[in-house]
């Protein structure tokens, strides 16, 4: 009898699961629009806030937005599809896109490549 009901009860989960909204998928959509890379020169930049070389590479970043760089940040934690697709494998991971093209990406906490790629992206 246990096991009829537990069936049961995983039936109706299944079932009932696609009807559920996921919170972020919206979010996630709209940012993967935002993202849309045709055409666009940016530096995407994939954070979390637990991780230290993250928030250590912060100043830098604020000082290529100085410049006029636009860098678009986005935290891993709340965009895991994202980071996903993007095939980010480490914290921080810097994507350079010039006219809708990857032209490159920096890994891990070097702020002197990330300043310089930057860089060569709007010459």
């Amino acid at each position: 009898m246990r096991v009829y009901l537990l069936l049961i009860l995983l039936s109706l989960i299944t079932i009932f699961s696609g009807c559920i909204e996921d919170e972020n998928n919206g979010d996630d959509q709209k940012l993967t629009n935002d993202l849309n890379p045709e055409g666009k020169t940016v530096v995407i930049v994939f954070y979390a806030d637990w991780c230290k070389y993250c928030k250590a590479l912060e100043p830098t970043l604020n000082q290529l937005e100085k410049e006029g760089i636009e860098i678009i940040r986005i935290n891993v934690d709340e965009h895991p599809e994202l980071a996903q697709k993007f095939g980010v494998r480490g914290l921080p991971t810097v994507i350079y896109i010039k006219n809708g093209f990857e032209v490159g990406r920096t890994v891990g906490y070097d702020p002197k490549e990330v300043v310089n790629k930057a860089r060569e992206l709007y010459e």
